[in-house]
């Protein structure tokens, strides 16, 4: 229950801060860029559609495909931000543009509506439209997301030429860039752990502190000092990002010349990680921690 309430928060949260970015930056600034809503923009320029009803009408087909595709869960998840993104770019309408520089709007657009959907994807949710698409090729590729994001949404900016100039789609094109970089570092940021190599004369308290206080396995290896000759041992664990700064304190208080490697690990697969810490099976080669 908790997990489900964090997630329809971050979804929530998310559709807001999306559909702020795009009547204060995108809309006026005529920036189609990518996804339902920028072809609601690209609509918008052409018809004088209005791009809440638009947005909410496109996503009846390809909620279709989600149920298929996806499964009743991603589905059930799914409706909701489909339903709460169009809501919110009607309720956010009356609010100013902020700006009618176009790259300004572009930039700092593309900012804000990465961070928004990032918060949606962490929510294990999309606010529908061409989210979906991707998350359907997200699931039968290995194409990573932001790139999945890039190829849909660039079809869109390029349907983006037939409504605007050049010069407005080569906007739109810059503010891609700026959602597509800041939903990878999100993303990443997200998932993205550290590997520690250590070696210290405080080898076992600092071992004791990662097995008891951080509840994480630790390798050892045997090393020699190249320059001393003396035999030693090499500690070497994976961690999650938030643990970084607890470790690095810790290590500092009891060995302050203690040599520390830190390596980014972009993708940790296993227990404590893509696994439960509990996690079991027959003949297991580690001990549950």
């Amino acid at each position: 229950m908790k997990k489900r309430l964090k997630d329809l928060f971050l979804v929530t949260l998310g559709a807001l801060i999306s559909a702020i970015g795009f009547n204060t930056m995108f809309l006026e600034n005529n920036i189609a860029s990518g996804g339902v809503g920028g072809l609601a923009i690209s609509m918008n320029a052409l018809f004088g559609w209005e791009p809440s009803t638009f947005v909410l009408l496109a996503n009846i087909p390809l909620m279709a495909l989600c149920f298929f595709l996806l499964g009743k869960e991603t589905f059930l998840k799914t409706i909701y931000g489909a339903w709460i993104f169009p809501t919110f770019i009607s309720l956010t309408a009356p609010l100013p543009t902020l700006t009618t520089n176009p790259l300004l709007a572009a930039l700092f657009g593309g900012i804000i509506l990465g961070f928004g959907i990032g918060l949606v994807f962490q929510g294990n949710s999309s606010t529908g439209g061409t989210g979906i698409l991707i998350q359907i090729l997200n699931k039968y590729t290995p194409l990573p997301l932001g790139l999945l994001m890039a190829l849909v949404d660039g079809v869109i900016v390029g349907i983006g030429f037939i409504a605007f100039d050049s010069d407005t789609v080569m906007y739109s094109i810059i503010a891609l860039i700026s959602i597509t970089y800041v939903v990878n570092m999100m993303m990443a940021g997200a998932d993205s752990s550290r590997n520690l190599m250590i070696i210290s004369s405080k080898q076992e308290q600092i071992k004791e502190f990662i097995t008891t206080v951080l509840d994480r396995g630790v390798t050892e290896f045997p090393i020699i000092g190249g320059y001393t000759g003396k035999e030693s041992r090499l500690l070497m664990v994976t961690i999650s990002r938030p643990e970084y700064p607890l470790i690095e304190a810790e290590i500092q208080k009891l060995d302050e010349t203690a040599f520390v490697i830190v390596m980014p690990a972009s993708q940790v697969r296993g227990r404590g990680f893509s696994l439960h810490k509990r996690h079991q099976v027959d003949d297991d080669i580690l001990i549950p921690m």
